[in-house]
């Protein structure tokens, strides 16, 4: 199954200060949402046990995020790809990063699923995967702001 989610965000923070705090593994290992046991394993990548619940399904992935073809100062992708409960699942994002003082950020993501979750249907998840999306967008604007 596939999904394609895209948006943007404002956030009150210098685009070289957001994409400094985006590119780096340590920050965001501290914004992601239903996360345990995360570790960074270098400057580009990390892992992380995600705890999911889907209507009536829990799951627990076993994530790696891969921070990939940065072009600084406003432009990164991040690939992250798990397993878990009979599912896998691989999500592609980009960002680009507009602004001075304060920064737009606009995004895309696409996420490839199989296995236990595919089998929920698009509707579903499509509907999950926006609220995640969501919740995940405004920890990361929290985060950015609180430290910029």
């Amino acid at each position: 199954m596939q999904l394609h989610l895209e948006g943007s965000n404002a956030m009150n923070a210098p685009a070289a200060r957001v994409y400094s705090l985006l590119t780096d593994p340590s920050f965001v290992a501290k914004t992601l949402p239903d996360a345990e046991d995360v570790h960074v394993l270098d400057g580009s990548s990390l892992e992380a046990r995600i705890k999911l619940r889907i209507a009536v399904v829990s799951s627990a992935l076993k994530m790696k995020l891969t921070i990939d073809r940065t072009s600084p100062p406003g432009r990164a992708t991040l690939v992250a790809e798990g397993s878990g409960s009979g599912s896998h699942m691989k999500i592609t994002s980009v960002f680009e990063l507009t602004g001075d003082s304060s920064t737009t950020m606009r995004w895309s993501a696409d996420a490839e699923i199989t296995g236990v979750m595919a089998g929920m249907g698009s509707t579903l998840l499509k509907g999950f995967a926006t609220k995640k999306v969501e919740e995940i967008f405004t920890g990361i604007t929290t985060a950015v702001e609180a430290a910029a």
